[in-house]
């Protein structure tokens, strides 16, 4: 059966670049087994150790920190912990001066969030180590000095870092995502891993820490806040599917509290909403509602997005949908990018989405009186009624829309005898052809309503009977 500390190491891959630390700890493991837990401790001791010193040469940003001395990097930090016979008291030095709250020597290069914390736990640990190095026999060693050590391992690695834990996960994570579609260049699994470090450093406030990172891309995507795509979609999986619920919470906080972002990343993960609600009980109510009765936010690649979340929203949470706020003027421009399905269809009529749009939002279209018709000329001939004409396509009809239309069509054949006006008179044919096509195209619905007697509405009916057989023929 593996150790808890054995899973952790599998999971988090801590000294998986340093493979003398990794040697060390698989050989604290086997001591520690055997029940030689001296041996165990200091071989775990040493594994952490060389990994410290491991992090600060590798660290790529390490020459960015400004010193007085240009070569400061190279002789004070690299150097001197390359020399095997003094490295580990330097990096003891270096651990000390970046605890230190007064000032700081140049080589307080790390960064604690509470240093006396750090340096009282390391120098405990320290302490510990070399009276076992130094068989003073002060202290016993058995498994549990091993086991709450590698409980210190698990809790404060990831904060000893080049300038904290904070900057450096910043660092990684923006780097990650800027290759992340290069699986030669990147180890995708690094995503989980950090996430991990997250989860330790930041704790319940990670939302702090995506706050961060999303200002940090932002400026590589000049503010659009198109994060996601088929490229790096796992990426950002890795992190909304974390197994820490501090990740989870933090990195949705961030994305639901933006809208462009919540769209952009609705489309690949659907469960965004449902986890925004968990977080967020009014998120609908207070947000995503506003967010939706504004076509602002779909004059990117998010038309479908409107209509997807919209369904989902009316299906889930219909009490918090403020559907006459949503069903207006500019979201009815977003008709086109619909994509029907029986599901979507279902829905949307029973909350009455369609009739909405068109008895409401453009009531308008039913005004056939000559002066009316003059007046709406523009929004007749634009796209406005192209977009009126694909509602009714999708409209579950009732007797309620048979008898508008026919009550638009009788009154223009009213103002149709007393127009002189040739434009005027063109507007009502234009209208009538319009009205002729949404027919035609909808006249099993229109024969299918229950309990409708088509011969009430006998301006509908003629159209049925004579345009729409004329086109069958």
């Amino acid at each position: 059966m593996k150790l808890q500390i054995e899973k952790w190491v599998e999971g988090n891959k801590p000294f998986k670049e340093y493979e003398a630390a990794n040697d060390l700890f698989e050989e604290s493991v086997r001591c520690y087994k055997m029940g030689a837990y001296k041996s165990a401790f200091i071989m775990s001791y040493l594994s952490f150790k060389v990994t410290l010193r491991g992090r600060i040469l590798g660290c790529t940003y390490g020459k960015e920190l400004a010193k007085s001395n240009p070569k400061f990097w190279e002789n004070e930090i690299v150097k001197k912990l390359e020399d095997d016979s003094s490295w580990e008291n330097h990096l003891n030095s270096i651990v000390d001066a970046s605890c230190s709250s007064g000032n700081k020597k140049d080589i307080a290069i790390l960064d604690f969030t509470n240093g006396e914390q750090v340096k009282i736990a390391y120098n405990y640990w320290k302490n510990i180590r070399n009276d076992c190095a130094h068989a003073k026999g002060r202290i016993t060693i058995d498994s549990s000095t091993v086991e709450c050590f590698w409980n210190y391992l698990m809790d404060n690695l990831s904060d000893f870092y080049v300038l904290g834990g904070e900057e450096y996960l910043l660092r990684e994570l923006k780097n990650l995502y800027q290759y992340y579609p290069f699986p030669e260049i990147v180890e995708q699994d690094s995503v989980k891993i950090i996430m991990n470090d997250v989860n330790v450093v930041y704790k319940k406030n990670s939302k702090y820490f995506f706050q961060k990172l999303f200002e940090k891309l932002e400026g590589r995507h000049n503010g659009k806040g198109q994060f996601v795509n088929d490229s790096n979609k796992k990426f950002w999986q890795d992190i909304l599917e974390s197994n820490y619920e501090n990740v989870r919470e933090g990195i949705v906080e961030v994305i639901s509290s933006d809208a462009m972002h919540f769209f952009n990343f609705y489309s690949y993960y659907p469960q965004l909403l449902e986890m925004s609600v968990s977080i967020n009980s009014k998120f609908v109510v207070n947000d995503l509602c506003d967010w939706l009765n504004s076509s602002y936010y779909f004059t990117y690649d998010f038309k479908k997005n409107f209509w997807t979340v919209f369904v989902e929203i009316l299906h889930r949470f219909p009490s918090h949908v403020d559907i006459k706020g949503i069903v207006n003027k500019q979201t009815l421009e977003l008709i086109d990018a619909f994509e029907p399905d029986e599901r979507k269809l279902q829905i949307l009529n029973r909350n009455g989405v369609f009739k909405e749009y068109i008895f409401e939002v453009s009531s308008w279209f039913f005004r056939t009186d000559a002066s009316s018709q003059y007046n709406n000329y523009g929004r007749f001939q634009s796209s406005e009624s192209e977009f009126i004409e694909l509602c009714f396509d999708y409209l579950e009809w009732d007797s309620k829309c048979v008898a508008t239309l026919n009550y638009a069509l009788v009154s223009l054949e009213e103002s149709m005898a007393s127009r002189s006006n040739h434009s005027s008179i063109m507007n009502g044919h234009s209208y009538k052809s319009r009205c002729k096509r949404i027919i035609c195209k909808n006249k099993d619905k229109i024969r299918n309503i229950p309990d409708i007697n088509l011969s009430d509405y006998k301006e509908v009916l003629e159209i049925i009977n004579s345009s729409c057989e004329r086109e069958q023929d």
